[in-house]
């Protein structure tokens, strides 16, 4: 194995403890997938080069292991999530969106309006897609992700490292966007779990370390594409503020990796026993965290959207290569003001990202038709 250097780091072992369990796919991945994109790149307008870019990103992957016994019809529902869900993050990560706040909280207000069935200001027509897409998808599953994610832009480190790690991961936990990947699991196995036992102490810690334990899971792989982007939301870039080297970073957030999993078996012991028949859901449930966990981990060295073409050596190595990993930039969609499609840049390739208002995109329409 090689040896970390000022341009190479070791990225954490990140199938440790329940995450070394192999990933059991749901069978019906492949035709849903496939349907989902088509229809998706047909509702959206995608071009060739952005449908190209979503069939490399591979977010029905992460449905698929996610959710392994999910039958078809609402597997599709959670891969039209995911479908929504990347490219309405990359407007803010990728593209313009991320150099300018006003219009970035315009784009999530709008899009709260939206749920809230309410429109506050005109749409452009170019971003009808996205709007529809989630306006339907939270009929489904509501949460506070947007809330908080428009909150999240004004985040910035504090004093000590440890309020600095406290106040990211407070608003993280709800940005993340897992808590709505759970109640997929409920609403894919159809579990009848009561209200009361969803708000118990031990169910509410064990959600919360199984978001925690992706979000340090994700903030290690795309590290380095969020650098390239001067991304601030990344717990090695916050660790690197208050003073660590980028090694460093990465070894203190493989020890609060560790800690989470002694978290999640402490509070697995403290679980009440409820009945067989309460119990037997709240163990699929949690079998469920799990599955999104495991999902998370290895679809980040399926996908391309992190390390590219060199995903697989990373995996087995586990060493990044600083100046120059290769990664797939996101889909930023085109708004229609005169601008052309801005360029997101990566390690490889070091486009010049245009600064100018992003597409919020073409995919809102599917909303109203993802499930009816």
């Amino acid at each position: 194995m090689g040896e970390a250097t000022p341009t190479n780091v070791r990225i954490p072992d990140l199938f440790e403890s329940f995450m070394s369990r192999p990933p059991k796919v749901n069978p019906q991945y492949e035709a849903v997938k496939d349907a989902a994109l088509v229809w998706a790149s047909e509702v959206c307008g995608y071009d060739e080069e952005e449908a190209k870019k979503m069939r490399q990103g591979d977010f029905g992957y992460f449905a698929a292991v996610a959710l392994p016994d999910a039958s078809p019809v609402k597997l599709r529902t959670v891969i039209d999530w995911f479908n929504w869900l990347f490219v309405f993050d990359d407007q803010l990560d990728d593209g313009p969106l991320s150099f300018q706040k006003e219009e970035a909280c315009r784009y999530i207000d709008g899009t709260l309006a939206l749920l809230d069935d309410t429109i506050p200001y005109q749409f452009n027509k170019s971003i009808q897609p996205i709007q529809k897409v989630i306006q339907d998808v939270w009929r489904r599953v509501r949460g506070e992700y947007l809330e908080a994610l428009r909150s999240s832009i004004d985040f910035v480190p504090l004093a000590t490292l440890d309020e600095t790690v406290a106040g990211y991961l407070d608003y993280r936990i709800h940005t993340f966007a897992m808590l709505a990947l759970f109640s997929f699991v409920e609403y894919s196995y159809e579990l009848e779990i009561p209200e009361q036992i969803f708000k118990h102490p031990s169910i509410v810690h064990l959600e919360k370390i199984g978001i925690e334990i992706q979000i340090f899971v994700n903030d290690c792989v795309s590290y380095h594409r969020e650098k390239d982007q001067n991304c601030p939301h990344n717990v090695i870039h916050l660790l690197r503020h208050h003073g660590f080297t980028e090694q460093g970073a990465y070894d203190k957030a493989h020890d609060m990796l560790r800690e989470r999993y002694k978290e999640w078996y402490i509070a697995m012991a403290g679980l009440p026993v409820w009945g067989e028949k309460i119990d037997k859901e709240v163990q699929r449930y949690i079998q469920g965290i799990q599955d999104v966990a495991i999902a998370n981990v290895n679809w980040s060295f399926r996908t391309e959207r992190y390390f590219g073409k060199n995903r697989h050596q990373v995996r087995e190595t586990r060493m990044l290569n600083t100046g120059k990993v290769d990664w797939l930039p996101g889909v930023i969609l085109s708004e229609t003001y005169g601008h052309e499609k801005a360029k997101a840049t990566n390690g490889v390739d070091r486009e010049v990202a245009e600064p100018g208002f992003a597409s919020l995109g073409t995919m809102a329409q599917i909303a109203e038709v993802i499930v009816v």
